[in-house]
């Protein structure tokens, strides 16, 4: 059996509250990479940073929290 895992564009949500959490989480996981890249003083908390929000944007793929509950992990 071949299960598919590839994240389709209509599977995003692009609309309303979940679409303005994925647009600022994708946004602040840019900045981290960038800075991660240049500054190496703060690489630690960088990666730990990074791992909160990957985990949010895998939260907020699968519907396990509520966009409140995934607003108080990212705080």
């Amino acid at each position: 059996m071949n299960e598919n895992h590839t994240i389709t564009l209509v599977e995003i949500p692009i609309g309303g509250r979940g679409g303005f959490m994925w647009n600022r989480l994708h946004g602040e996981r840019e900045e981290i990479c960038e800075a991660l890249l240049k500054d190496d003083d703060r690489k630690e908390l960088l990666q730990a940073r990074l791992r909160q929000v990957d985990d949010a944007l895998d939260r907020l793929m699968s519907n396990a929290d509520s966009l409140d509950d995934l607003s108080a992990t990212l705080h």
